[in-house]
This record gives C-alpha cells, structure tokens and sequence, in this order.
C-alpha cells in the first residue's frame, strides 16, 4: 500500500474509524514484537509479510499513531528501507491530517498517548538497533552490507573483515542504487522531523514535552555519512545539510544529551535498551536481558513500590521497619 492509501479516511462520518487496540488483529501484530524482543533469530521466529499484511488491513478500520510506528518497525526488520520510510511518512500524516481524531486520542490518553508511540522509534533494541541492521546494498554474488557494515568499513578501512568483497559489491552496483538509499534515509529524516515539530507545538500548548528523536536522528546522519561517500556526495555536504534547523518550530527534542552521557531516565531507558541489544545479539542465551528489562520497568518507581515487585509479601515487614527506623530517628531528635 501507499502512504495515500494507509492515510485514506475510514470514513466521512468517522474518518479515523473506531479504536481498535483490543482488536485480535493488534493482537497478533503486537505478539509478533514481544517475540522479536525475545528471540535470538528473529527472521525465523517472526513471518514479518503477514504482520506488515496486517498492519497495513487494520489501516484500513483505523487511522492510529501505533500502526504508523509498528510498519517502520517491522520494516528494519524485513530489511526495507522503503516500508521504513512508508511507515515513517504515515506517522507524519497522521499528525498532520488527523492530530485531533487519530488513535490513541487525546480525549483518552492525551499527549501521552501519542508521545509513547513515537518513544519506540528513538530506542536501540526497539528500532534504532535493527535500523543499522537494515540492508542497504545486495550483491547476488559478494554479499548484502547495512548501514552498520558501512559504518565499519568507513572505520576500520581495508583492514576490516570483508573489506575486499565489500568494495566489489561496490564496484559492481549502479550509483544510482546508493542515491536511492540516500534519498530514503532523507525522507525517513524529513518525516520524523514534521512529526516531532507537530508532536512539540501540540505538547507545548498542553504545557508538555514532546518526544526527544536526537537519538533517531543521530542515527540516520551516521548511516548518510557512512553510504555518502560511495554515493559520490562529499561528506563536508552531509555535515552541512545535517546541521539545517528542522522548521520554524525550535523543538526541545531536537536537543537531546550528549552522545554517551545520561540526563535523563529516558537515557538511561535507551542505555538499558542499548546493553539489552547487545546480549541479543551476541550473546543470546544470557539471562542478562530478562534482569534489564525488569529493572527497566522500575524507573519511575519509588522504594515501596519496588520491594512490592520484587517479593509483595515483604512490603508489610519492610514498611514495619522503615516506620520505626522513623520513629526512632525522630525521638532521638526530640
């Protein structure tokens, strides 16, 4: 389908049509993710075509912010940019066309319930991950290399592993097949950067933040840096191009932490995220990000409410403890 397709009203009465996130086609499409997130070979354990199958049906029943998120998604994980960028344009024409009606709706869940969606986009085992994963450049003979394979090869030189394999392929493929990845790194770019000016200005007349996509955008610029060159774009004129403000809106997102320091709980969600990606992938068997993701979920939380997790029948006996440590401190004050 189409970005015109996927955006095309339900209906004139309704043109967002019905919430469906309890529908048993969301369902399926949100177990197929549960599973990536726990699989070691998602490829074989996820039939990504029938979720993108479903996603792009239940656009059909429902205009929803979710839907948007979960084609760019699946579409790293397919190995497409272009589905990438699909989804992508989808999610900026749902702000724009139906900001006031689109699902998750505002009347519900407020601003929060469309920032949670587009949170998913700026974490590393959620998309960011599988974005440099994402294949770029197939030779029928010499191999298929990703935005990460060129990061290493624009690193390391002809001292990288496949260096020599690396540079037939290129030597053997059309220009214009790395335009063409370029222009959809571009899009893909563009259409974050008109949701995220969209998502700021409505999060600010709410006196909320919106989503910070610095990450997200880290991310693409490093893919363009790394293909540009081969593409025969001067680097000098990626830095340039990516040094141009987003639009007439100065959006807090696009200010983000440094590369490597931590501000904020949603950095230290991403590092989380970040060491999480790494053991899938390297070392798949170890228990390490099933411990991460629940002390991922116990950000936000205070004492009480981690203990209660962690062994619910102590709560009584810790809060004993805590109340007469508190007492004592306090005639000791006295």
């Amino acid at each position: 389908m189409t970005v015109e397709d996927l955006l095309e009203p339900v209906s004139a009465d309704a043109p967002a049509g019905e919430d469906l996130s309890y529908d048993a086609e969301r369902q399926r499409i949100e177990e197929a993710f549960e599973v990536a997130s726990l699989a070691a070979d998602v490829s074989e354990a996820v039939d990504w075509r029938e979720t993108i199958a479903l996603i792009e049906a239940q656009s059909r029943r429902t205009k929803d912010v979710w839907l948007a998120v979960y084609l760019a998604r699946a579409g790293t994980r397919t190995g497409s940019l272009e589905i990438v960028e699909t989804g992508c344009a989808m999610l900026a024409g749902l702000f724009d066309r139906y900001w006031d009606s689109v699902h998750p709706t505002l009347d519900e869940y407020g601003i929060q319930g469309r920032k949670g969606p587009c949170e998913s986009l700026t974490r590393i085992a959620e998309f960011l991950g599988p974005l440099q994963r994402t294949v770029l450049l197939t030779h029928p003979r010499l191999g298929s290399y990703s935005g990460d394979d060129f990061a290493r090869f624009a690193r390391d030189g002809d001292a990288a592993e496949g260096y020599g394999l690396f540079r037939a392929a290129l030597n053997d493929t059309p220009l214009d097949v790395l335009e063409t990845v370029l222009g959809r790194l571009d899009q893909i770019e563009s259409s974050l950067r008109q949701a995220d000016a969209i998502l700021t200005r409505e999060a600010a007349a709410a006196d909320e933040t919106g989503t910070n996509f610095a990450p997200t955008f880290e991310v693409l610029s490093a893919i363009r840096r790394a293909v540009a060159p081969h593409a025969g774009v001067e680097v000098e004129a990626v830095a340039d191009r990516m040094e141009e403000p987003a639009g007439d809106i100065e959006a807090p997102s696009s200010k983000g932490a440094a590369v490597g320091r931590v501000d904020s709980r949603e950095d230290v969600m991403r590092a989380l995220d970040a060491i999480s990606d790494y053991y899938q992938r390297r070392e798949p068997s170890s228990p390490i990000p099933v411990a991460l993701r629940r002390v991922r979920g116990w950000i936000g939380l205070d004492f009480m409410a981690i203990i209660k997790d962690i062994a619910p029948n102590s709560v009584a006996d810790a809060g004993t403890v805590l109340l007469t440590r508190v007492e004592e401190d306090g005639a000791t004050n006295w």
